[in-house]
């Protein structure tokens, strides 16, 4: 063994390759994957055995849609949140105007390496109007490789044309929070159903049949951000079959949870595009399950910080969003796979290789092989535990699925072949976690 190389092994786990689950080990060396290890040899140059016997050996997860440095949240304590819940791999969804040219993006970059404990990496935007776009891109050669427009904020129709455009001429995929305002209304908070009135399917449905349209006329990659409605998926699914390069993604909350939280919770449920209805929810899953929709994210974002779990807002003082971080991947195990909702190849498809493959960083991360990232987690399936609001290292305190009980957990973390999470503490200093650039050399110019 070469002077300073560091050696890592889990053994006598199960792995996830290749779509399946095989028993072998892993071999790390200095933070890459060495060596999958199926006769469970002890290699005598080891530095660190780690014994994962009853175990997953699962690749870490890639969160493509997450507010880490907004709101209340940090790089830090987002990221803290992050490791705990198995996701190795951020992308740091910006507030408005923050990431739109090279200036902004290089010191949003040194921000985060100074802060995260996971590896992360950058969306494009978010733009508001058209000057945005005069030099959006510079951050393509910054390693970003999406970029996002919030339709809520009211874009143009020239800004919504020529970022189409753009994203066809570049190659950049446009990544876009799709909801028509002007079939938005006032909410009603008398009634426990007003948030959702007042925020219909429709808007979601009519903004995605016109972005869409616009995509295909272009010839454009794009994005559906957090599909909420079945029918959603329906109009995503006609135009995949039309040859648009579009792709997709939905969150917990959209899968998990339907409108009548709102009758018992409905401080922690406000979030845009608004929970639907349990036929919604059952859609989705299929369409996960199918292909058509391409990523599970968290969309995490932390508001106003409550001093304890104890205090509750009203719905209408809440603002719109979930933090979830770290409880995506085990509460998608648990309700997803072992309630028959959806495959574990198909979980591992949509939390790490896919998204890894959509933010350009597949070339080292969202998989198990050699010579990529050792972001790996080792995950107990039969572990039981209830989810808990304001855990170490967090500062979450309005879960909506607090109290529930999940079969399945992260036992430990390991990011570039360090444990950073060993089910109970951050192992790891702020800095730890590395920036990601995008691969973009074979987008279009």
């Amino acid at each position: 063994m070469a002077e300073g190389t560091k050696t890592t092994l889990l053994l006598n786990g199960e792995i996830w390759q290749d779509g399946s689950l095989i028993k072998a080990g892993v071999k790390i060396v200095d933070g890459k994957i060495d060596e999958i290890i199926t006769d469970q040899h002890l290699p005598a140059e080891a530095t660190t055995v780690i014994d994962v016997a009853g175990k997953m050996i699962l690749p870490g997860g890639v969160d493509i849609h997450a507010h880490i440095q907004d709101g209340a949240e940090t790089f830090y304590y987002g990221t803290c949140s992050s490791l705990k819940g198995g996701i190795t791999t951020v992308l740091d969804m910006p507030p408005f105007k923050t990431v739109t040219n090279e200036i902004q993006c290089k010191k949003r970059i040194e921000w985060g390496k100074k802060e995260a404990v996971a590896d992360f990496g950058l969306i494009g935007g978010i733009l508001i109007d058209l000057e945005d776009l005069e030099n959006l891109n510079e951050i393509k050669e910054c390693g970003v490789h999406l970029f996002k427009i919030f339709m809520l904020s009211c874009p143009s129709m020239e800004l919504l044309w020529k970022s189409v455009q753009f994203a066809a001429r570049t190659g950049m995929r446009l990544v876009v929070h799709m909801e028509e305002p002007t079939l938005l209304n006032t909410v009603d908070w008398n009634d426990p159903l007003g948030f959702v009135k007042a925020n219909p399917p429709s808007a979601e449905n009519v903004a995605v049949a016109h972005l869409l349209e616009m995509a295909r006329s272009a010839g454009a990659p794009i994005h559906v951000c957090h599909v909420s409605s079945a029918r959603t998926a329906e109009l995503i699914d006609t135009y995949k079959g039309w040859g648009v390069d579009v792709t997709a993604e939905t969150a917990p909350h959209y899968l998990l949870l339907n409108e009548n939280e709102f009758y018992s919770q409905p401080d922690r449920v406000v979030v845009t595009p608004a929970l639907r209805t349990a036929e919604d929810n059952r859609v989705l899953w299929q369409a996960l399950e199918d292909g058509v929709i391409d990523a599970i994210i968290s969309d995490h974002f932390l508001g106003a910080l409550p001093v304890s779990s104890s205090v509750r807002r009203s719905a209408q003082d809440a603002e719109p969003g979930i933090a979830g971080l770290e409880v995506t991947l085990p509460l998608l195990y648990d309700r997803g796979v072992r309630a028959g909702n959806i495959s574990l190849k198909r979980l591992i498809e949509t939390i790490s290789s896919k998204p890894a493959a959509l933010a350009k960083i597949d070339y080292r991360k969202g998989k198990i092989a050699e010579k990529m990232d050792a972001d790996l987690l080792v995950f107990d399936p039969r572990e039981s535990w209830t989810v808990k609001t304001l855990g170490k290292n967090s500062r979450i305190s309005t879960l909506p699925y607090e109290g529930w009980q999940l079969e399945g957990r992260i036992e430990k973390t390991l990011v570039r072949g360090k444990v950073v999470w060993d089910g109970k503490n951050i192992l790891c200093e702020p800095g730890w976690g590395d920036y990601i650039p995008a691969d973009n050399k074979n987008s279009k110019k």
